[in-house]
């Protein structure tokens, strides 16, 4: 299987799918699932504020990421370059929605 676009595309839905579920406010607190950072554990309302925007932001990475998927097909990208470029911006995402999502956790949790 020399071509990644179904992978590519599916990991997308499958973000989208995770952070639907937070973005709609709908994780409780736990230990397992959703923006877990020491200001969520401290105050419900931070909890569902962070998790429901970090949420969003995830579901914005998601669409980005499915959509990059595809794109290779209409540029004529190489398998490789296409894998370098979905997996540069995936990691990069998932790091910066988190740190995002940690800073406005403690923004919250100050307010």
């Amino acid at each position: 299987m020399n071509d990644p676009t179904l992978v590519f595309v599916l990991s997308g839905v499958l973000l989208v799918a995770l952070a639907l579920p937070m973005w709609l406010r709908r994780v409780p607190p736990n230990g397992l699932y959703g923006l877990r950072v020491p200001a969520t554990f401290k105050d419900e309302q931070v909890w569902y504020d962070a998790n429901a925007a970090s949420g969003r932001d995830m579901v914005v990475l998601g669409v980005v990421v499915s959509l990059l998927g595809l794109v290779p097909r209409w540029l004529g990208w190489s398998a490789q370059t296409h894998g370098i470029v979905w997996s540069i911006l995936f990691v990069t995402g998932l790091i910066l929605t988190s740190v995002i999502g940690w800073l406005r956790a403690n923004r919250l949790l100050k307010a």
